[in-house]
């Protein structure tokens, strides 16, 4: 079951990263002085807005940037997503019913809709700014009218991702045990060079979900505005904090919508990783090298500040850029 309830710079830890020979200084985005919500300045403008999350991890640059040939292939295991969206339009390439194959996908819970915004929403001078503008997203639809699925279409969907050769795994939700098959299904896709990021569930201190817990899978919590954890996130199994309070994004009735849950948070490191990939050469990554989920997952750490106790924050917040 899902629960989505849906600039000044200030250095908060001196850590140093290699990049090109030289050392920079990773810093946190000052957001205490944003005094309304993403949601109330949307309500209150007819502009463009660029959310809290996009702000903090600094890479407006980059989607100013004109748009390269290059796609990342992304593919989004959630309740579907509503592909009429305006911030979405021509980002869905390809949908897989693992619920009722050969169905057409309709996004009636809503919570798809709302990580493909997070990730992919359209520089379009409308709504909200999404994470990369270089991406094409794969809908998988996995979960029902209520946000609840099972193991078997989980599988068949993370099959459907094998065969549609998609780069980058999004799962924001989970489940508390593990599944042998699910395992098995999630190494080989980790194996074949995919990067699958989950969200670590929002347990209110109780432990990681599944697949997040699983090694090699980037487990991702929320947190907010002053990089506290939200407190609906789990401990245990955690590797990265990523904004997952009052998020703006995309909702399924065409408009848009503020949400809290580490399925959003879990979205903005997908972006993350999707901007990576597309900087590959930058990042010195060989596309090609089938350790890729492993290198991808070192310079995430290089690129992290800590923010806690590494049970609650992981390696904490990532700052790529």
């Amino acid at each position: 079951m899902i629960f989505l309830t849906c600039t000044t710079l200030v250095i908060l830890k001196n850590n140093s990263v290699e990049n090109d020979d030289k050392k920079k200084e990773i810093e946190l985005v000052n957001n205490s002085t944003d005094y309304q919500s993403d949601l109330q300045l949307f309500e209150k403008t007819n502009e463009q807005i660029v959310p809290w999350g996009v702000k903090s991890l600094v890479i407006e640059d980059q989607l100013e940037q004109k748009n390269t040939n290059e796609r990342v292939k992304v593919a989004i295991l959630d309740s579907g997503i509503n592909v009429n969206h305006e911030d979405l339009s021509g980002k869905i390439v390809k949908e897989f019913n693992a619920i009722n194959p050969g169905q057409p996908i309709i996004d009636e819970f809503g919570h798809g809709t709302a990580v493909a915004g997070i990730i992919a929403a359209n520089n379009n001078k409308i709504g909200i700014k999404g994470m990369s503008a270089n991406v094409e997203i794969y809908s998988v639809k996995v979960l029902d009218h209520k946000g609840k699925g099972n193991i078997e279409s989980l599988i068949k969907g993370i099959r459907w991702c094998l065969e549609q050769k998609v780069q980058v795994i999004n799962v924001s939700f989970g489940m508390t045990s593990d599944n042998p098959e699910l395992r098995k299904v999630i190494d080989k896709a980790i194996n074949s060079g995919i990067i699958v990021v989950a969200a670590s569930g929002n347990n209110y201190g109780l432990g990681s979900d599944f697949p997040a817990g699983y090694k090699d899978v980037i487990s991702v919590t929320a947190i907010n505005k002053s990089y506290k954890k939200a407190s609906f996130s789990a401990k245990g199994k955690i590797d990265f904090s990523l904004p997952g309070v009052d998020i703006l994004t995309t909702s399924k009735d065409g408009t848009y919508a503020q949400y809290s849950g580490t399925s959003l948070a879990t979205a903005y490191m997908t972006g993350v990783v999707a901007l990576i990939l597309l900087k590959h050469n930058y990042y010195r990554i060989d596309m090609d090298n089938k350790n890729l989920p492993k290198d991808v997952m070192t310079l995430l750490k290089n690129h992290s500040i800590k923010l806690g106790n590494k049970e609650v924050y992981g390696y904490g917040f990532v700052r790529i850029y």
